[in-house]
């Protein structure tokens, strides 16, 4: 019976660390992404400006504010009927992708993201 105890011991302090070392992420690959098109392209406003309203008429583009303080940052063109529905039915595809994916595979992706977010915090805000 003495022989036991210690195999049942070692055996749960294994499980054990099996257990935690899944907490422990892998190695996260790294991604590049082109940010040319989220530099200053002249749609963006300098620093000081607050508060512009854009003329009604003006159905071509997106206005842009923040919330907090209604800044005026920018414009986006606006999507045709077309190319909207188009966008949508892209997104119905990735999602149907995205559900048959495992849940290991989106762990993974969701930490490449976190990587790049924190690594790339200046551009993003």
């Amino acid at each position: 019976m003495s022989f036991w105890w210690p195999l049942l011991v070692v055996a749960f302090a294994f499980a054990i660390c099996k257990f935690l070392l899944m907490f422990i992420p892998s190695n996260v690959p790294s991604i590049d992404v082109d940010a040319s098109d989220v530099l200053d392209d002249g749609n963006q406003t300098k620093d000081n400006s607050f508060i512009y309203i854009p003329s009604r008429r003006q159905r071509d583009k997106v206005q842009c504010y923040e919330p907090a303080t209604m800044k005026y940052l920018g414009f986006f063109p606006a999507l045709k009927p077309d190319e909207v529905k188009e966008r949508v039915a892209q997104a119905r595809k990735a999602q149907k992708e995205w559900s048959r994916s495992s849940f290991k595979q989106r762990r993974q992706f969701l930490r490449i993201l976190l990587k790049y977010i924190i690594e790339h915090q200046e551009l993003i805000c």
